[in-house]
């Protein structure tokens, strides 16, 4: 080899070190970038020059240098994979304990009290009544205690259709960033095929940008991915192909016009059916990005991601007392169970509570804490009516109307009807409370009574719920109308103790599924208990993930990671290298120029 050929080899070490120096340098400018992955240099040999044979007859070789052959972008698939699991796991257990932190915060403080202060308080307060019923403290008490009830009941309800809007934000905050992470992922694979078509570049960059990306959406729900051929990703989300290669499917959202609640679904799966009026519409059903009703599972996959575990939380509406009532049949029931109205029972009502209420921890708390507020409401206002004397005007209002403790917002509770003889034994015998209505002179008008309006599930407005409730002003100004005495002035003593076994009867479900019977004030703590409980659970599967991710991220981090000492060690290495190239390439210019003066 001549002497200016060694000239190149040397000058190939200084740029074999040259590039190695500034991969290290790239590694530590970027130690605390999120989702950097170490580059790792690799070098070989050069081709080889044919020499001269031996006297064996075989070639010599002499070398012409080294190469920067390549720069490793170190990843572990399986690592990568186990992380994303934990996370998406983690995302959904996160929002789901989160979620009964509030519920607590809701039910346990409001107004700097807890609500159970309102039933306690209006508890004692018809103790304290059926001692001395017509004492003006006593009955002002009850009526004050009342509306505070009535007040607070609807505050906390207020409250948690408050949070479910927040959650409401928050998906379709979540479905945003989602379509937003697919459409950069389809750029970076356009951008990656472009350099890395050539077979020289790699662009460890951008993957790294991809990688992160898909981190992040592994903590919105299930994913599975794949690295084609051709270095483009494949996503898909929840079992549906999300990215392909340069395209991706958009996660669309469909709203509610009664709750303003937004559902996701996938355009490209939504099919055209023909409705009972022979009219092609879609059906929104097939495409929905869940399936709500599947029995949440490590071993289904349906325990990962935020926007699953958002959706739960929050429902699909605000529930209320009629969710829970397996004898009542409404149209939301019938047109998810996908029955007619002659096919509905109890079995109907009780699967229809386990698939779409008692999976949302939201709608499951608000029905049970309304059907409590109904049953202490309606039945306050049954004794009350129960008691009255339309002939004397005892606890009836000016139009001779049983007083209610509790109205509705708008609407009456009763309303007047003639009825015939007949028509009053079958309305008695179906349990409708019926009170004889008076002329002036307090004489009974035959067949004309006030009849109860019995609460109808297929009009919001009829029902006794924490959202149509309010405390009967007048009585509140004047809590001396309901007196408690009777005609010849004697203290009204079964009311106080109609309200006092009302109270105290043990006969309450707090669910369909309980098994146990609760009266008012227990039932209030059973619900807090199982508010309790399932916060418990949460809590633990929440700190389990959380270190199971990071362990995952730890385990990763061994190898994806930067370590700044081992860097520091390939620096020296390198510049030992590139001080030795150019110690090299000194000598042989120093050689070269001797052999020059000798020339000369």
């Amino acid at each position: 080899m001549s002497l200016f050929g060694a000239l190149y080899i040397g000058d190939s070490g200084l740029r074999a070190s040259q590039n190695a120096l500034n991969t290290v340098a790239h590694n530590l400018s970027n130690i605390n970038t999120p989702g950097y992955v170490r580059q790792q240099v690799s070098q070989s040999d050069t081709t080889y020059s044919n020499s001269s044979t031996n006297r064996a007859g075989k070639t010599l070789q002499i070398g012409d240098g080294v190469k920067y052959s390549d720069c490793r972008h170190i990843r572990d698939a399986f690592l990568d994979a186990a992380y994303r699991e934990e996370s998406g796991r983690y995302s959904y257990y996160e929002v789901s304990y989160s979620a009964i932190l509030e519920i607590e915060d809701i039910m346990g403080e409001f107004a700097d009290s807890a609500f159970s202060d309102s039933v306690s308080a209006l508890w004692s307060s018809i103790q304290e009544l059926s001692k001395h019923p017509n004492d003006p403290t006593n009955i002002s008490l009850f009526v004050q205690k009342s509306a505070i009830f009535a007040e607070n009941s609807t505050a906390v309800y207020q409250s948690f259709v408050e949070y479910q809007n927040n959650l409401n934000r928050q998906v379709k905050n979540a479905v945003a960033d989602i379509n937003s992470i697919g459409e950069r992922i389809v750029e970076l694979n356009k951008q990656i095929m472009r350099i890395e078509s050539g077979g020289v570049e790699g662009a460890n960059d951008l993957r790294d940008e991809r990688d992160l990306l898909l981190d992040t959406l592994a903590g919105y729900g299930n994913i599975k991915y794949e690295e084609n051929v051709n270095t483009s990703v494949t996503v898909w989300f929840n079992g549906v192909n999300f990215v392909n290669e340069t395209t991706m499917n958009k996660m669309e959202m469909l709203t509610d016009d009664e709750s303003g609640f937004v559902t996701p679904y996938w355009p490209h799966n939504t099919l055209w059916i023909t409705d009972k009026n022979g009219q092609k519409v879609q059906d929104f059903e097939s495409a929905k990005v869940f399936d709500l009703t599947e029995k949440i599972s490590m071993a289904n996959g349906t325990d990962m991601g935020s926007l699953r575990a958002l959706l739960l939380a929050r429902g699909d509406h605000s529930a209320d007392y009629t969710d829970l009532a397996v004898d009542v049949c409404t149209q939301r029931k019938l047109d998810a169970l996908g029955i007619t109205k002659e096919q509905y029972n109890a079995e109907y009502g009780k699967k229809y509570y386990n698939d779409y209420i008692a999976n949302s921890v939201m709608m499951n708390v608000m029905g049970e804490f309304d059907n409590l507020v109904n049953n202490i409401t309606t039945r306050i206002n049954r004794v009350l009516a129960e008691n009255c004397d339309p002939v004397s005007g005892y606890l009836c209002n000016k139009d001779g109307s049983p007083i209610q403790m509790f109205e509705k917002l708008s609407g009456s509770g009763y309303e007047k009807v003639m009825l015939s003889d007949k028509e009053y034994e079958a309305l008695k015998a179906e349990g409708a409370l019926l009170i004889p209505i008076c002329d002036e002179k307090g004489n009974v008008i035959s067949n004309n009574y006030w009849k109860y309006i019995e609460e109808d599930p297929s009009n919001a407005f009829s029902l006794y719920t924490c959202s149509n409730l309010k405390i009967n002003q007048d009585l509140l100004q004047t809590p001396m109308l309901l007196g408690f005495l009777l005609e010849d002035d004697s203290a009204d003593f079964n009311i106080g103790k109609a309200l006092v076994e009302e109270f105290a009867n043990e006969d309450i479900y707090l669910n369909p599924n309980a098994t146990k019977k609760s009266s008012f004030e227990s039932c209030y703590t059973d619900l807090m208990s199982q508010v309790s409980s399932g916060g418990n659970t949460f809590k633990l599967l929440y700190e389990y993930e959380q270190l199971a991710v990071e362990q995952a991220e730890n385990e990763r981090q061994t190898v994806i990671g930067v370590s700044h000492d081992e860097e520091l060690e390939h620096m020296i290495m390198f510049q030992n290298a590139y001080n030795a190239a150019s110690r090299y390439i000194n000598v042989v210019n120093s050689m070269l120029d001797t052999l020059l003066s000798m020339a000369r």
